[in-house]
């Protein structure tokens, strides 16, 4: 991905807080910087704006809010509206299995802590 925010000297006087409108919080306050969100397959394609398409096509697999932020190169509280509106929007869903499944167990867990105790 090429980020959404290009390099030119140009584009320093366009903010990127611009692409929300101006708003600084998401709609969704259950938005992680973990939370692994993917596209909703179209049959017709959205009719959005361009930075939305390009994290629309970022995310065609998994992949948490953060990483997308990062990818697209913009600051994380503008992907994370960006994200909540395509959430509303039903373009995109919170992907509830794949953060399940990754977590440890408890016992690892226990594992972990006692060796760390032990230094």
């Amino acid at each position: 991905m090429s980020g959404l925010w290009p390099r030119e000297p140009e584009a320093a006087l366009i903010r990127p807080y611009s692409l929300t409108g101006g708003r600084t919080l998401p709609s969704r306050e259950d938005l992680p910087l973990d939370a692994r969100v993917v596209a909703v397959p179209a049959v017709e394609e959205p009719h959005v704006d361009t930075e939305l398409r390009e994290i629309l096509a970022l995310c065609v697999r998994p992949v948490t809010v953060a990483e997308a932020a990062a990818r697209v190169d913009l600051p994380l509280g503008v992907v994370r509206i960006l994200l909540s509106d395509l959430l509303d929007r039903g373009l995109m869903v919170v992907d509830e299995v794949g953060t399940e499944r990754e977590r440890p167990s408890m016992e690892l867990m226990r594992s972990v802590l006692d060796r760390i105790r032990e230094l």
